[in-house]
Formats: structure tokens, C-alpha cells, sequence
């Protein structure tokens, strides 16, 4: 990782030897642009200094503007300002709202913890779909999907400091909205993300989703009646304390669990604007339509 040796001054008092990776962006960029308008290394230093009220060494601006170093090396999208809305960046957030997972290594090497964005789910087309649109996001080799026989689920992991700020616990709604509505598309690959992480389609068109998030399934339903679907709820289906058997095992539920219902009269809405990449739930969604002669 490049470390920039400057002098950080705030009314007069130094405050610490290296930039952040964010503040070290903005001056690499204002050094190119700079220098494109011919000013010397010296003068650049200068008004980089005015801008920021950072000194930067002469060699450091010489080895920015040759190729040597420079602060994007080491992350791919190196700050959440960098970060541009996409159909790709909505699919990652429905993902990450459903049955994915943003995460930090326990132990961390000099000093620094690796996060990880990771998905485990049993639709394989699912976790494949969602490690192509997380590779176009960072500009990277989709990662490697792989089954775990004993979850029975596939799964990828795929390292990102910069999405795991933007995914981490507690999700921060208001954060992710900019990403999600900024247009139509954007707000439809998110809901589908999310509907084939928790939803399903039962035999008679209702269209269901089940989460822990009360919060969460509020916004859910504000974005669709955006395109014009109405769900009905939240209800409470499961207390907390409850009890619940995973793989055989008796547990006890921690949190209430919500639901929100979409009603058949806008199954063909659902189908028509967000629909599911899982192809068993769209197939199950598809045979209730045909059956009622909708499509």
C-alpha cells in the first residue's frame, strides 16, 4: 500500500505523518490535472498545499505523474465517493440486504483487517449472477463460486474495504439510497436481488418475503409501490424466543421475524418489472400466470 509522506497541518499544529487514502485520491488527481495545464513541480506542490493544506514531497508528485506509485494501488474502488450508482452496485446491495454478508477478519496483519463481501445461498445461478455484478463493480475477475457440501449451499468471498463500509452492519438505509433509486433499473435490480434472497411465490400468485428487518421491509414496499406494487404489511410471523429447529436442532429464535405480501393481482407488475434470476421461483411465478391466463 502507498504511504504519502506529507506533513498534515490544521491551524498551525501538525497531525500525523501520512494521508488517508481519500484526501492522498483528490491530490494525485488535482497533480495530473496540474501539471496538464503546465504548472512546474513546484508550483503544483504549492497549490496542492492551498487546497488541502498538505506539503507534498517533490518526489512524491515526480513519481505520481511517471506511473511510479500511486494511491489507487492495493483497492479498486479506493473510497465510497468514488463509488458510481449501477444496476450492478443495486444487484450487490439487494444481495447483501438478503443472503449475503459483509464481514472483517478476526486477526489482522500490520495492523490491518481484510474485509470480505461473501454470499451463501442454494441457487447456484443466484451466487454466479451476483459474482459477476460484485467483479463489474470492483473492475476485477468475477470470483471463484464453490460449493459447500456441508451447508449445502454455494457460496463466493470476495475482498473490498470499500463495499464492506458501504454493506457493514447496521445496514444505514439512508446511505444505500442514492445507490438503489437512483433510477428505475437501479431500483429494480435491487428488489430482485432481494426477492430471490428471501421471497417466494406460493400456488396461488401471492409473492412473500420474510426478514428479521422491520425497517428494512418498510422501504422494501416503499420502493415498490414506486413502480406501482402494493404490499401488504409488515405483520409479525415469529416472536423473538420462539422456538425453531435448524438441521435438527432446537433453537431459539433472537429477533422478531416480519413478513410482507404481494397479492396476485400484482403478480404480473412483479413479473413484468423485477421478476427473479432464481429460475425455479421465476418458473413458479411464470406457471401461476399462464394457469390464470395473465400472460
Amino acid at each position: 500500500m502507498e504511504a504519502v509522506e506529507a506533513q498534515v497541518v490544521s491551524n498551525g499544529k501538525k497531525r500525523g505523518k501520512y494521508l488517508s487514502r481519500e484526501l492522498r485520491i483528490k491530490a494525485f488527481n488535482d497533480v495530473h490535472k496540474l501539471r496538464k495545464r503546465g504548472l512546474s513541480y513546484t508550483k503544483i506542490r504549492k497549490e496542492i498545499y492551498r487546497r488541502y493544506r498538505v506539503w507534498i514531497s517533490l518526489s512524491r508528485i515526480s513519481d505520481w505523474l511517471r506511473g511510479v506509485t500511486s494511491p489507487y494501488n492495493g483497492r479498486r474502488i479506493p473510497s465510497l465517493e468514488l463509488l458510481e450508482p449501477s444496476e450492478d452496485l443495486a444487484h450487490v446491495i439487494g444481495m447483501r440486504l438478503g443472503d449475503g454478508s459483509a464481514w472483517e477478519a478476526h486477526r489482522a496483519y500490520e495492523g490491518y483487517r481484510e474485509a470480505v463481501i461473501s454470499l451463501k445461498a442454494k441457487d447456484k445461478e443466484f451466487v454466479e449472477e451476483s459474482a459477476i455484478r460484485v467483479a463489474r463493480v470492483l473492475g476485477c475477475r468475477p470470483p471463484k463460486v464453490y460449493f459447500d457440501a456441508r451447508e449445502g449451499r454455494h457460496c463466493f468471498m470476495i475482498k473490498s474495504r470499500t463495499l464492506y463500509e458501504l454493506l457493514k452492519k447496521p445496514i444505514d438505509i439512508k446511505k444505500l439510497r442514492k445507490y438503489i433509486e437512483h433510477c428505475p433499473k437501479c431500483m429494480a435490480a435491487c428488489l430482485r436481488a432481494f426477492f430471490d434472497s428471501e421471497g417466494s411465490v406460493n400456488d396461488h400468485g401471492v409473492i412473500i418475503v420474510v426478514n428479521t428487518n422491520y425497517q428494512l421491509l418498510k422501504y422494501v414496499q416503499y420502493l415498490l409501490r414506486k413502480v406501482g406494487i402494493v404490499a401488504k404489511g409488515p405483520d409479525l410471523v415469529h416472536r423473538r424466543g420462539s422456538i425453531v429447529y435448524i438441521k435438527g436442532r432446537k433453537c431459539r429464535r433472537r429477533r422478531n421475524v416480519y413478513s410482507i405480501y404481494i397479492r396476485p393481482r400484482d403478480a404480473l407488475k412483479f413479473y413484468k418489472h423485477i421478476g427473479f434470476t432464481i429460475k425455479r421461483k421465476q418458473q413458479r411465478l411464470e406457471d401461476y400466470l399462464r394457469r390464470t391466463g395473465k400472460i
